[in-house]
């Protein structure tokens, strides 16, 4: 054990930096030591840690959606659509505040 009153307050600071970094390695080491026996085990009873998780990796799950199409159009302009996704347009909110409905704007 490392004796911390003897310190001073930069060497402290040092210290937790390199405490920090030290513990980011070992994490990322541990997480790849896990993989591999799990893959091990998954190989020993005939399959593969894709079969038993599921074929969706796990960069493919959350973040940005892709394009949609569009679900509403403006009455007054058919060329402005919304896809109902993100914030409500303008001619939207406009056309809600009148008494319209949503429905009524339907592609």
């Amino acid at each position: 054990m490392v004796e911390l009153s003897g310190l001073t307050l930069p060497q402290l600071y040092q210290l937790l930096k390199d405490l920090e970094r030290e513990i980011s390695r070992r994490k990322v080491e541990d997480k790849h030591k896990a993989i591999a026996d799990l893959q091990k085990l998954a190989a020993e009873r005939g399959f593969s840690l894709t079969e038993l998780l599921g074929a969706e990796a796990p960069s493919k799950r959350g973040g940005k959606r892709g394009p949609v199409a569009a679900q509403f159009k403006n009455p007054a302009n058919p060329e402005q659509t919304w896809s109902g996704r993100g914030r409500k347009p303008q001619w939207v909110a406009d056309h809600l505040a009148k008494g319209g409905d949503i429905d009524s704007l339907r592609v």
